[in-house]
């Protein structure tokens, strides 16, 4: 096994390489990325050879959310077993569970990103440009991506919960959404629709208070394709406890936690803006909110867990209990068909992380923020 993330594999060329590995692997800026992806990778027991090759080459986002998965489980004192195969990740101890990580992807005739083309570099839009059509092609690839692991088989015809070191644990599957550059600027809201088949829709009382109330769906629409909704409530969902789900579980992660740690070089500074949950009652939008990475004691810095979602399946036949993934939210389904979302502290709906190289990098960073908020607050 290689002893980092890093090394250069045998027989591979830097030709095969993703370039956004190569982009980690290579750049100053990165350098508190990769300490901390290589202190991750020493006591992830889970991982073999395969794994550094898929996270060198075609597999790269899919292994840094299992990286990020695996890191926030270890975080949370989760004893892991090593499967030696499917799924990702068995968790032992009080509340055993098995989880299987899976991605939405491009196609495979689409190129692989260019690095430099992500969302925010200029080239291409944080926000998709077709609002309620990125959200209807998030669904549904969301959706063939869960499906494919609900109906995949094993060699002896079994399915995931049907494997003898699976049964008895609740199965899970944890997602995170690849398919467009675009696409983790959806958040948890539009997914939670679909597993549950109902959506929540903010108005006003006769006093102008704020009341959510819930609208039953029956089907999703994208282009030519139609799903149905509710996928919890189908036959072929019985087994499936939960969905975790993540749109942050990425190289900034890891970035910025790194630099919180002080691994960084002091040429380099993180800012993070985006949108948070707004506290005020009367509030049917988020609020936008911005720092610099570090600005703040080691009591507020950044976990793994934050920005993992806990999707629960009422009609699960081996369910979770609330609490096992303590620092993830939680979401559950209410009998009048609003969600219930428990959580230990705000986090972000969607957010973007700028880089500033350069000798005053931290100055930069503070007086972007500033502006950002400010701007923020003519707007509104």
């Amino acid at each position: 096994m290689p002893r980092s993330l890093f090394d250069r594999l045998p027989k591979l060329s830097d030709e095969a390489t993703d370039p956004r590995f190569r982009k980690v692997r290579d750049h100053h800026v990165h350098q508190a990325t990769r300490r901390l992806m290589d202190e991750t990778f020493a006591t992830f027991h889970g991982a073999d050879r395969s794994f550094v090759r898929e996270f060198q080459t075609g597999g790269f986002s899919p292994r840094v959310l299992e990286l990020a998965l695996y890191a926030a489980l270890h975080e949370q004192g989760h004893t892991l077993e090593r499967t030696g195969g499917a799924p990702d990740f068995l968790i032992s101890g009080p509340h055993p569970a098995a989880i299987e990580a899976t991605t939405s992807n491009p196609a495979q005739t689409a190129p692989i990103p260019d690095p430099d083309d992500a969302p925010g570099s200029g080239r291409h839009p944080l926000v998709p440009e077709d609002l309620e059509a990125a959200e209807a092609e998030f669904i549904v690839q969301s959706a063939k991506a869960l499906r494919r692991k609900l109906l995949k088989r094993d060699a002896h015809g079994h399915a995931y919960w049907e494997q003898p070191h699976i049964q008895g644990r609740p199965f899970i599957i944890a997602l995170e959404s690849f398919h467009h550059l675009s696409s983790l600027f959806h958040a948890v809201g539009p997914l939670a629709s679909y597993l549950y088949g109902h959506r929540t829709v903010p108005g006003r009382d006769g006093n102008g208070a704020l009341v959510w109330t819930s609208e039953k769906i029956t089907e999703h629409r994208y282009a030519d394709t139609t799903i149905p909704s509710g996928l919890f409530a189908l036959p072929e969902a019985a087994h499936l406890a939960a969905v975790i789900f993540s749109n942050s579980a990425t190289v900034a992660k890891f970035h910025r936690m790194g630099t919180e740690c002080g691994y960084g070089p002091e040429d380099v500074a993180l800012l993070r803006y985006g949108s948070v949950l707004d506290p005020d009652p009367g509030a049917d939008r988020p609020r936008h909110h911005a720092y610099v990475v570090g600005d703040y004691g080691p009591e507020d810095h950044e976990t793994f867990a934050e920005g993992f979602h806990v999707l629960h399946n009422p009609w699960a036949r081996t369910p979770i209990a609330d609490g096992v993934f303590r620092g993830f939210t939680e979401h559950r389904l209410q009998d009048d068909g609003l969600v219930l979302t428990t959580t230990s502290r705000v986090d972000f709906f969607v957010s973007h992380t700028l880089v500033f190289h350069l000798p005053n990098a931290r100055a930069a960073a503070r007086g972007y923020a500033a502006r950002f908020l400010a701007g923020s607050d003519t707007a509104s």
